[in-house]
This record gives C-alpha cells, sequence and structure tokens, in this order.
C-alpha cells in the first residue's frame, strides 16, 4: 500500500473512532461509572502537559478551523458557576468520548501490528495521539482550571 493510501484510511478511522466514542459516550453516560471517570486525571503536572506540547496544541485548536468542532465548550467573558457548572460537563463528555476513540484505534493498531502491516500502524498512532489522546488531555487540564475556579 501507499502513504497517501495509509493517511487517508487514518483519517478514515479517525472520524469512525470519533463516531464510536460519541455512540459509546452516551451509552454509558448515565452509570456510575461515567461519573468516577469525570473526575479522573491522566496528568496532575502543569510541567507534564507544558513538556508534552499541549500549549503549543492549544494555540492550534484556538487559532485554526478545529475551533469550530465544539461549540459547547465556549466561555464567555463572565461566565457564571452553572456555565462553568454546564462547561465542564461537556467538557467531560468530549474527553472520554476521545478517551473512547483512543482505545478504539489502539486496538485497531494491535490488529494492524498482528498482520505485521507496521507502517499503517505507526501512522494510526500518530493520527490517534494528535486526535484522541491529546484532546482528551486537553480537556482534562482546562477541566482541571475549572475545577480549580468553581472551589473558590
Amino acid at each position: 500500500m501507499t502513504l497517501t493510501l495509509y493517511f487517508l484510511k487514518a483519517i478514515t478511522f479517525t472520524f469512525v473512532s470519533w463516531t464510536i466514542g460519541l455512540i459509546v459516550n452516551n451509552a454509558i453516560k448515565n452509570t456510575t461509572f461515567y461519573s468516577k471517570l469525570s473526575d479522573f486525571q491522566f496528568i496532575r503536572s502543569a510541567t507534564i502537559y507544558n513538556s508534552l506540547g499541549l500549549s503549543v496544541f492549544a494555540w492550534i485548536i484556538k487559532n485554526s478551523f478545529f475551533k469550530i468542532f465544539n461549540q459547547n465548550i465556549k466561555l464567555k467573558k463572565r461566565a457564571s458557576r452553572e456555565d462553568l457548572k454546564q462547561i465542564r460537563n461537556e467538557m467531560v463528555y468530549a474527553e472520554i468520548g476521545h478517551i473512547i476513540g483512543f482505545i478504539f484505534i489502539l486496538i485497531i493498531i494491535g490488529l494492524q501490528i498482528g498482520y505485521k502491516a507496521y507502517t499503517f500502524a505507526l501512522i494510526l498512532f500518530v493520527f490517534n495521539v494528535i486526535f484522541n489522546l491529546y484532546p482528551s488531555l486537553l480537556q482534562q487540564k482546562n477541566k482541571k482550571r475549572i475545577d480549580n475556579i468553581l472551589k473558590q
């Protein structure tokens, strides 16, 4: 297979992972397990967030066409506590959807490695990190900021 085809397939799998994330997210959002996930933090250190380049990633999201994807996570200049809680809920929803998509793609990557399709597995892994893991980590970082504001 050509690299172009690998990239097209990776883009397709990324969109499919988002769809699966939405479907599974809707199926589990009213469970007690979901409420436990809403407070989960992969990374607790701001230093690690910065060393992973999440500040650069956030800037790219804010200043590119990606900002149109989830309009429910926009903060008003003067947000009330209820606005912040609503935005936090939307962030949790987006975060968990991306985590589900990330896990789905990891399974596909495992299958590709089993079929010895290492180049495609690597390309898919890079896409998965950029389009599922980093958005999830960014949601966690922003969720933590909102939690700190709500504690005050």
